[in-house]
């Protein structure tokens, strides 16, 4: 049997699930997050396979130091002996540069994620830190990064170029990756046993940062996301697709240099910068009832964007079998789910008006569709775990 630790990090946050993997047997034996990591006082909670809940509140200065801290909950509740008893700590990296996959952390990968740092200066910077802390710590412990481009590595080249020189792809990997990787990995390997039959696959990974994925028999034909996570899909917080030569004028006419705009378009965008309301899309919804115009736009601008891509990822695939809804938004906004598929209704697509209101994963389309439509909720770590324990092996 094999235990991995797996880690989920943001940038003030840390989530891991510890898995007990034996064959094909998965079992996750605990879980815990930590909030506000990097505060006076961070927030953390932990749960183990019984059901024993814990929470507290500690200085966590980084990542490595929440790694520490979970470790020592988990032998004090008897599910870790010592350091010795784990495999291998996982993590949902995010960006690898030329490197995908499945890889161990050594020096090669740390140099290129640090290259590559400028196309995810939000997401790098955490993993680097937390890698480099726990090779400093525990220096005999595994550690393997499962990169978020990984699914998306089967998207033909003519999909991932952009319509610059060359030589930028070669010299600078200036290309469309894609992310999410494990999300939609995890959906598509979800419907092979849900939904055999279903060879084309749309995936809608909506939440605080969204992407939607073509999936073609299993394998990734195409994806939102492209060099970074601020791309594609209209997000919360993020601008999505921008035309960039809008960028000179911005700054000219906001007195400010491109790194200010870029701030304002990763963080003051999307849901938040066009509604002004929030960008929690609950709140969002709540304020275009009420007649906000500009809540409104935020929701009607959102719905279009999800429906032109599941447009043009329909023509990618010569036609769809089966949408899917997955992330914080997909999952949870019914809204969302029962305004793009009105619009699908051309394709023979009908959906369940009393099983999408409802909260149960499964198929919320009627019988007599002729796109089926699901409502599943992702593993992402679970994926993470798979991959590495096939490294290990």
């Amino acid at each position: 049997m094999k235990k991995i630790f797996i880690m989920n990090l943001g940038t003030t946050s840390f989530k891991f699930k510890l898995y007990h993997v034996q064959g094909e047997n998965m079992d996750v034996r605990a879980s815990g997050e930590i909030e506000s990591v990097g505060a006076a006082e961070s927030r953390w909670q932990y749960t183990n396979c019984d059901g024993k809940n814990a929470t507290g509140a500690c200085p966590v200065p980084n990542h490595g130091a929440g790694f520490t801290l979970f470790l020592e909950i988990l032998q004090k509740d008897g599910l870790l002996t010592s350091l010795q008893d784990l495999n291998a700590v996982g993590y949902k990296a995010v960006h690898g540069g030329s490197l995908s996959g499945t890889r161990i952390v050594d020096d090669e990968l740390i140099a290129e994620m640090e290259r590559v740092t400028p196309l995810a200066p939000a997401h790098n910077p955490i993993y680097l830190s937390a890698m480099k802390d726990i090779r400093e710590n525990y220096p005999d412990l595994v550690q393997i990064a499962r990169f978020e481009t990984s699914f998306h590595a089967t998207i033909p080249d003519y999909r991932t170029t952009y319509g610059v020189p060359y030589e930028w792809r070669e010299k600078f990997g200036i290309r469309k990756y894609g992310f999410h990787g494990s999300s939609h990995e995890y959906i598509a390997g979800a419907m092979k046993k849900l939904q055999p039959e279903a060879r084309r696959v749309i995936t809608c990974h909506l939440g605080g940062s969204s992407s939607i994925c073509a999936i073609l028999d299993g394998k990734s034909i195409a994806t939102t996301l492209g060099a970074t996570v601020q791309s594609g899909l209209f997000h919360n917080n993020r601008v999505g697709d921008f035309e960039p030569f809008c960028l000179p004028m911005l700054m000219e006419k906001l007195d400010c240099d491109l790194e200010e705009v870029l701030n304002i378009l990763s963080k003051k965008s999307g849901l938040l910068g066009l509604s002004g309301v929030s960008n929690d899309l609950r709140l969002v919804l709540e304020a275009a009832d009420a007649g906000n115009e500009h809540a409104q736009l935020a929701v009607d601008t959102l719905i279009d964007n999800i429906l032109g891509y599941i447009g043009m990822y329909t023509a990618y695939l010569g036609g769809l079998d089966a949408l899917v809804f997955t992330g914080g938004i997909g999952l949870n906004s019914d809204v969302v789910r029962s305004r793009v598929c009105e619009k699908l209704a051309y394709m023979g697509l009908s959906l369940d008006a009393a099983a999408n209101s409802g909260r149960t994963d499964g198929c919320i389309s009627t019988p007599d569709s002729k796109v089926s439509v699901w409502r599943l909720k992702t593993d992402e770590e679970s994926i993470v775990a798979q991959n590495v324990c096939q490294m290990l092996q």
